[in-house]
């Protein structure tokens, strides 16, 4: 199910770029035509077609606002399901393991402590039973 989301995320990250690109091409081809001419001294096919390019353009933008209101909408939809699958499965959170790694810390200094702690008293009681063996 996730991958089937990622995917359908993917596509409509794709569709968004492709729609992008096709409306910076339009962008700049309507841009480059209104430079080089005057409108009011076009003849009617040219008209059109710049008629045509806004209008394209203007559909573009549409678009990409749609596919974007749907991406948002499909990661906030994603992000709440796996939550709740996550719960479910009773997954760890970021914070709850981050706690866990902070207890793994002190606990690991509190075992060297005590590691050293041993070792200087065996030591000590070497040294008090060479002592008496003397």
């Amino acid at each position: 199910m996730a991958d089937l989301l990622d995917k359908a995320i993917l596509i409509g990250m794709g569709l968004e770029r492709k729609a992008r690109e096709v409306l910076d091409e339009l962008e700049k081809s309507g841009k480059a035509n209104k430079e080089t001419s005057d409108e009011a001294g076009l003849p009617l096919k040219e008209k059109v077609e710049n008629k045509v390019v806004d209008e394209g353009i203007k559909a573009l933008k549409e678009f990409l606002s749609v596919v974007n209101s749907a991406k948002d909408k499909i990661e906030k939809e994603v992000a709440s399901s796996t939550g709740k699958v996550f719960e479910k499965l009773n997954v760890a959170t970021t914070e709850e393991v981050e706690v866990i790694k902070e207890m793994a810390r002190i606990a690991r200094e509190k075992a060297d402590k005590l590691e050293k702690r041993v070792a200087d008293l065996e030591a000590r009681l070497e040294k008090n039973e060479f002592r008496e063996g003397m």
